[in-house]
């Protein structure tokens, strides 16, 4: 049976041990507004906004003993990495860069006019960045 979805987009969420390093990367150098947050007996679910979606970073008050790998998405199963449609795509990935996070993949042409680049934000998630060349 499909699902039959009440919303049409894909909401996310991640858990995070580190509350701060968490939104200083999705929220500072992302730019993704904090919604608001809730918190539940022994976690704090913070809400960001990612355009019409929402991400939500899960701190746990004892922290997972189980870290996610580091060193891209290919080291291990599971939901690995998120894509993001941009229009900075190389101030982003500069950014990200200057500030320390891993930036596996540089940005480079994937197909004509659609460029890609990797970022991490260094807790074991990847962000795939896309740009597409504006046609004229």
């Amino acid at each position: 049976m499909a699902a039959d979805l009440a919303v049409t987009r894909l909401d996310a969420g991640l858990v995070a041990n580190d509350r701060d390093a968490a939104l200083a990367f999705w929220s500072d150098l992302l730019g993704f507004p904090v919604l608001g947050e809730v918190s539940f007996p022994g976690l704090t679910v913070i809400r960001l906004g990612v355009g019409d979606a929402v991400l939500r970073i899960v701190v746990p008050e004892q922290p997972a003993e189980h870290l996610a790998s580091q060193g891209g998405f290919l080291r291990q199963t599971g939901l690995r990495y998120l894509t993001l449609q941009v229009r900075n795509l190389e101030a982003i990935y500069i950014a990200a860069k200057e500030r320390g996070y891993p930036t596996p993949h540089a940005p480079r042409e994937i197909r004509p006019g659609t460029w890609a680049a990797q970022i991490e934000d260094g807790a074991g998630t990847t962000v795939e960045l896309q740009q597409v060349d504006d046609v004229a």
